[in-house]
């Protein structure tokens, strides 16, 4: 279940929630939720569908047997910690990608 944690991390962190308030929302424990992300334990089924519901990601993708469409805000958040980036260091960032997989091209 170590794919599972990370990516409740991922979809809590996007939300901009600390484990606190992920816990709070789900009716768990700040604990509970520290030992799902670190693969410890695993939730319930019905647990499991309500976090697919309340965050809008599918099951599937929560248990690893599919990819969510990477969005803008996703890459924003994965280089930068923050969605909140401007468009032009967005552009930058796209520019400098382009630039390494051309460069390995060679």
């Amino acid at each position: 279940m170590q794919l599972f944690g990370e990516r409740l991390r991922i979809i809590r962190k996007k939300h901009k929630q600390t484990q606190g308030e992920m816990a709070d929302v789900l009716g768990v424990t700040t604990r509970t939720i520290a030992n799902w992300e670190s693969g410890d334990r695993a939730p319930t089924i019905e647990t499991l569908s309500e976090i697919a519901r309340l965050y809008s990601v599918s099951t599937d993708y929560l248990l690893g047997k599919e990819e969510e469409d990477i969005s803008d805000d996703d890459i924003k958040f994965a280089v930068f910690g923050d969605p909140d980036v401007t468009d032009a260091q967005y552009e930058e960032i796209k520019l400098f990608a382009r630039f390494i997989r051309e460069r390995d091209k060679k």
